[in-house]
């Protein structure tokens, strides 16, 4: 006997919801979504609302905890000694002249801390002065030189470097040692005699020249070698009044006397009174003469540098 065969279902059998039609349900469904928004915006205020009140708990600790560490340390006030308060009471700016009575006032005051403390204090003055004093350097090589204008310009200043060597002989150079006139005076006086034979030939160049250039260049040297030769006489006077008179002196002063130094007017004097007792009246009268007349051109000189009020108005 063949098997049964089943039957195909043919869908009848299930379960069926029934559907009901959108036009039947569209007041409920608008007082749902109203429900629904409802139920939104009060879940998003609860929501905001916690949100804010865990910000100001948040912000309360956050204060709570800045209080806490801006609240200064308790310090027991027996354990701190004078010197310290001393230092930190000067360390404030408002305060110093206070401090200062309190140091002065105070006969307990511990001497050893001020002193470590105005020793600091002085130390670091003495590091910012030299900071302060510190020469800035050039921006480069070719920048401007830099000077302070507290110190006072040179009159002597040299605009323009001469391009010319010196000469220098190392019997007069200055890292010698001084250099004693009288001795070299005596070691190169035979130079006076080849001055004399220069001379002489200048002045049968002066007779010889033809064209007057040539004349005046010959006599503006002569006169420049007589120039000099006044004044190395000069000097040699006046070193022999000295001379003179300190060989005098050593005789008194081996006598027993008290040394007299002579002034540089008094060797003035001296020097000028020699020099008249061996001229004559004539040379006298003229040398008297020359010497008004240098005075009187001189005076003439200062008072024209002179301006008048009156002539400037």
């Amino acid at each position: 006997m063949p098997p049964k065969r089943k039957v195909q279902s043919l869908g009848l059998d299930r379960r069926v919801r029934p559907r009901h039609d959108e036009k039947w349900n569209l007041e409920p469904e608008s007082d749902n979504e109203q429900s629904n928004d409802d139920r939104s915006e009060e879940d998003v205020g609860k929501q905001d609302s916690e949100d804010e009140d865990l910000s100001e708990a948040a912000d309360d600790e956050e204060s709570e905890s800045e209080s806490e560490d801006e609240a200064p340390p308790k310090v027991d006030l027996s354990a701190v000694t004078f010197g310290a308060l001393a230092r930190a009471q000067a360390s404030m700016p408002a305060t110093n002249r206070r401090a200062k009575k309190s140091r002065k006032s105070d006969p307990d005051f511990d001497a050893a801390e001020p002193t470590l403390s105005l020793r600091e204090q002085a130390e670091a003055r003495r590091r910012s002065n030299q900071n302060a004093g510190a020469r800035p350097g050039r921006s480069s090589k070719h920048a401007p030189q830099e000077q302070t204008s507290k110190k006072p310009v040179s009159r002597r200043r040299e605009i323009l470097a001469d391009p010319r060597r010196k000469a220098r002989d190392p019997r007069f150079d200055s890292f010698l040692g001084p250099v004693d006139e009288g001795k070299t005076r005596r070691a190169y006086a035979f130079l006076d005699e080849y001055r004399e034979s220069e001379m002489a030939d200048l002045r049968a160049q002066i007779r010889k020249a033809k064209r007057p250039v040539d004349r005046d260049a010959l006599k503006r040297e002569l006169l420049s070698m007589e120039s000099r030769k006044k004044a190395q006489k000069k000097a040699d006077e006046a070193g022999a009044l000295i001379k003179e008179h300190r060989t005098k002196e050593k005789e008194l002063v081996a006598q027993g006397k008290q040394p007299f130094y002579l002034k540089k007017s008094a060797q003035k004097t001296q020097i000028l009174t020699n020099r008249f007792a061996d001229m004559s009246k004539g040379e006298v009268d003229r040398a008297i003469e020359r010497k008004r007349k240098k005075v009187a051109g001189k005076e003439r000189k200062e008072l024209d540098s002179l301006v008048r009020v009156r002539d400037r108005a």
